[in-house]
């Protein structure tokens, strides 16, 4: 993607998930990615895994929550300030709505983040050098430049939103997997 902004793909990038969304196909698409995910040796190897609350037309993870998850602790992110805290949360667990209108929990976060085997992070789109490109606070990007985590980092994308190479700058971590409807790949 040549010669095109990070503000412009994200604009694009919202369209054509927005565009699935109102088709249908989100949900389709959410199931078909937390069945890859729970077959995937990352994942039946993890204890620690931290999901994320999904927002509108963003693909829903919280279904791993119900499939292979025995033996599984599950964690939400709490933003706070310029920073993420890791929150232990079950499906029942009281929720409450952040500045960004995101649902977070209210458990007291953990304080080390070493325990993590997998973050799944939202995404706008991702491309197959592992790049991914979020929402433009930082956010992940912060919480993945700390030196403590060990975590392998997942993307989940729609298929149409995997590129051959999205711009990246040199503060962006790239993740380890990305994971569509269609495939999974291990990129480092």
């Amino acid at each position: 993607m040549n010669n095109i902004t990070k503000q412009d793909l994200r604009n694009l990038c919202r369209q054509k998930r927005q565009k699935l969304f109102n088709d249908g196909h989100i949900e389709k698409i959410s199931t078909e990615i937390c069945s890859k995910i729970s077959k995937s040796a990352v994942y039946k190897n993890a204890k620690n895994i931290m999901l994320f609350y999904p927002k509108a037309a963003e693909l829903n993870v919280l279904k791993l929550l119900d499939i292979q998850s025995e033996g599984k602790n599950f964690y939400l992110p709490r933003c706070k300030e310029n920073s993420i805290s890791v929150c232990p949360y079950k499906g029942c667990d009281k929720l409450i709505l952040n500045n960004f209108n995101i649902e977070e929990p209210i458990t007291e976060p953990i304080s080390d983040v070493e325990i993590l085997d997998i973050i799944i992070a939202p995404a706008l789109c991702a491309d197959k050098r592992g790049n991914r490109l979020g929402y433009g606070k930082g956010f992940y990007d912060r919480f993945f430049s700390n030196p403590k985590l060990r975590a392998k980092k997942i993307v989940i994308i729609p298929e149409i939103l995997l590129f051959k190479t999205i711009p990246a700058d040199i503060h962006d971590k790239k993740c380890n997997f990305i994971v569509t409807e269609k495939q999974l790949l291990e990129l480092a």
